[in-house]
């Protein structure tokens, strides 16, 4: 028991000994460039391993291309669909408003008549 109270009393002396303004100041300032650094270094380690795909097979990995290439190609198809449709609807929409003008004029003459 005697011996554990050395321990933790010289523990304690250390970390006093560190946590002094004179000491924890340069600690900090050192270690902001050097957490940056390997953080840098931990975010371009995780980027290469999502780049290069880490436990999938080549022949996936051309699967997987060809799918996204193919799936741009629809998406374009897509919007040249969208954009016929709008287009078609417009021109439904004036055939139908002519068509509804002469309505209202034969209306208007038999109201006179």
């Amino acid at each position: 028991m005697a011996s554990f109270c050395i321990i933790l009393v010289s523990f304690l002396e250390i970390v006093r000994a560190i946590f002094q303004p004179e000491i924890i100041a340069p600690i900090m300032i050192f270690s902001i460039p050097i957490s940056a650094i390997l953080g840098s270094y931990y975010y371009k380690l995780q980027k290469l391993k999502i780049q290069n795909k880490i436990g999938l097979a080549p022949e996936d990995l051309d699967l997987l291309r060809q799918s996204l290439a193919e799936g741009k190609n629809l998406n374009e198809r897509v919007k040249n669909l969208e954009t016929i449709i709008t287009s078609l609807d417009k021109e439904i929409l004036a055939l139908k408003a002519d068509d509804d003008s002469q309505r209202v004029k034969t209306l208007a003459e038999k109201v006179k008549e």
